[in-house]
């Protein structure tokens, strides 16, 4: 009588060629993975880019129609901007100094008045770092008190323009520069502050003329300042170009020469 050979046991574990081809198959999906994945996140940063670029096109021809001046502000520590709309007077300081020194003079005056006074004035409760940038046409000691006190910026009336506008995932405002915030630009903190009231803003300006503040944005992946889209506002012409490299400011003017023609 023959033996019946034992069940055999079931096989446990991988062998080495398994392992191989499993590692190999992985390295594979991770080569088509990544430039898909990268592709993705590149395309939100157009994106927003693209955005933003048309929302500046769309205000230069609005402020015409409108005779009014806009502006943009940012929110680099919240990573977000909104569309307000102002005075057609309005005149942007040209350099930190000045917007230093207007600051400052603006916030001693502001200080005579109580927040009843604004209140009744129909300005309210003031922002400074929302006036600081800009100046109300002609001289600041003309400036009238009751102007000051009433100077609002508000939303627009469209519906796309109601509430603050967020960047999308992985588009991130690195820095708004015009020259009225030096060479490096306005920047976010290193650590968004507690306080609203302390976020790192900036503004840029459309006048009524069509004409725009020189204004440079630089839009990046997070933690890498090369990755990104960087979007100029022309002064004088207002054209709004979309680069893929980091713009340098003083370069778009460099078409200008450094001293007049000699009419003599």
């Amino acid at each position: 009588m023959r033996a019946t050979p034992p069940a055999s046991r079931s096989r446990q574990g991988l062998t080495l060629v398994e392992i191989l081809v499993s590692i190999a198959i992985i390295g594979v999906l991770t080569l088509v993975a990544v430039p898909t994945l990268a592709g993705v996140l590149d395309i939100q940063q157009r994106s927003a880019a693209r955005e933003l670029s048309q929302t500046y096109i769309w205000l230069i021809d609005e402020a015409r129609l409108r005779n009014v001046s806009f502006r943009i502000r940012y929110n680099l520590d919240r990573n977000t901007w909104k569309v307000e709309m102002g005075d057609p007077n309005t005149l942007v300081y040209g350099d930190p100094e000045a917007r230093k020194e207007a600051e400052e003079a603006l916030a001693d005056r502001m200080a005579r008045f109580t927040e009843r006074e604004k209140q009744e004035s129909g300005g309210g409760t003031q922002d400074l770092r929302g006036i600081s940038g800009f100046s109300f046409g002609g001289d600041d000691d003309e400036v009238d008190d009751e102007a000051i006190k009433s100077q609002t910026w508000e939303g627009l009336d469209d519906p796309m323009f109601t509430t603050e506008q967020t960047m999308p995932y992985n588009a991130v405002l690195h820095y708004v520069w015009t020259p009225q915030y030096g060479e490096d630009g306005a920047r976010g903190s290193d650590e968004p502050p507690e306080d609203p009231e302390e976020d790192a803003l900036a503004y840029t300006y459309i006048f009524p003329d069509g004409t725009a503040e020189h204004t440079v944005i630089r839009i990046i992946t997070p933690d890498d300042e090369d990755d990104g889209w960087t979007i100029e506002v022309s002064p004088l012409t207002g054209e709004v170009s979309i680069h893929g490299d980091i713009v340098d400011p003083s370069e778009s003017l460099s078409w200008l020469p450094e001293e007049g023609p000699d009419l003599q």
